[in-house]
């Protein structure tokens, strides 16, 4: 769905080239001139990665380098960067980067590293050459959607890449009960993916006040009180939203995840399905503009990430942010 790459930057330096830039400009990224193909890019080493793209660049072609080349790079260096991927990471200066990025993803998984060779044939590595096939490598392919059992492993496994690099992420379910363990159960893996202490993270969940017998904020506010605060880590916080619709326009339906790195909709729902079943579900990675529009519809701007009641299309019933127990 959303997968995070590390990109050897001497690789990424020679795609000042026009035929490779407008290759790999279209294969990375999330912006609103259409780019949500599914890879984010790690800069691996944080804070370091830019850097070393432009050292390999003038080290290898700055001198016979033109201003269009140069430009490219620096093109290059926003698209790839939008979102912004980091990670708390190892780096060791006496190794190269690509034995640097193998040792990283031992620690903690890429979907893929992208180099200019695989010397030692790790399963990992792609080529840029690989890539450019016809037949890519399966690590390569991001498909826009697929079916997953709605068991709460399995929705946890098939979106961890998406949960690990997010740092600003909203749960939509409209009939989302806290009382219920089939909703539980997925949040519980969910927060075990998220809060591993590797970053920041903000942490909400909307539900609706709209659907045949639903609960009274009241009702709500007190059974998330009681039922969500041993499933999210010590000193981490999940803000619960309960909406109501404004007007025909806007229903309070579909489900998603909506995140700061793009968003994925769920068929049937963020709950477990009948567990004596193969109970299947459908996810599907939004484009650009349907991820910035559902965050507009739960109050938040796209550019600012900031909560904005004014903005939403529904009114707030209430909400409550719940503290973490879970040691």
């Amino acid at each position: 769905m959303i997968h995070e790459y590390a990109l050897e930057p001497e690789l990424v330096a020679t795609w000042h080239e026009r035929e490779r830039f407008r290759y790999f400009i279209e294969r990375f990224g999330f912006d609103s001139d259409g780019r949500a193909a599914g890879r984010v890019v790690a800069q691996y080493p944080n804070k370091k990665w830019r850097k070393q793209v432009w050292e390999a660049f003038n080290a290898n072609f700055g001198q016979s380098a033109s201003e269009d080349e140069r430009e490219r790079v620096t093109e290059l260096l926003i698209q790839l960067t939008m979102p912004e991927v980091r990670r708390s990471s190892m780096w060791d200066d006496q190794y190269t980067w690509l034995e640097n990025a193998v040792e990283e993803n031992g620690r903690r998984k890429f979907h893929a590293i992208l180099a200019r060779d695989n010397p030692r044939n790790n399963p990992q590595v792609i080529r840029e050459n690989d890539v450019l096939e016809t037949d890519s490598p399966p690590a390569w392919r991001v498909p826009r959607e697929i079916p997953i059992l709605r068991t709460a492993t399995s929705m946890a496994t098939h979106l961890e890449p998406m949960l690990r690099c997010a740092t600003r992420l909203l749960f939509v379910d409209p009939y989302f009960r806290a009382s219920e363990p089939r909703w539980r159960n997925p949040l519980k893996e969910f927060l075990k993916i998220i809060c591993d202490g590797s970053r920041d993270v903000t942490l909400e969940y909307h539900a609706s006040a709209c659907y045949r017998n639903a609960p009274s904020w009241d009702y709500f506010c007190k059974e998330c009180n009681n039922y969500l605060p041993h499933l999210i880590p010590r000193d981490f916080t999940l803000t619960v939203r309960l909406w109501k619709e404004r007007n025909e326009k806007e229903k309070l339906h579909n489900r998603y995840i909506l995140t700061d790195i793009g968003g994925v909709q769920f068929g049937t729902g963020l709950d477990e399905g009948d567990p004596d079943t193969t109970d299947t579900d459908d996810i599907l990675r939004l484009s650009f503009e349907l991820w910035q529009q559902r965050l507009e519809d739960y109050g938040y701007d796209s550019k600012k990430f900031a909560f904005d009641r004014k903005i939403s299309a529904f009114d707030l019933e209430g909400e409550e942010p719940i503290e973490g127990t879970r040691t």
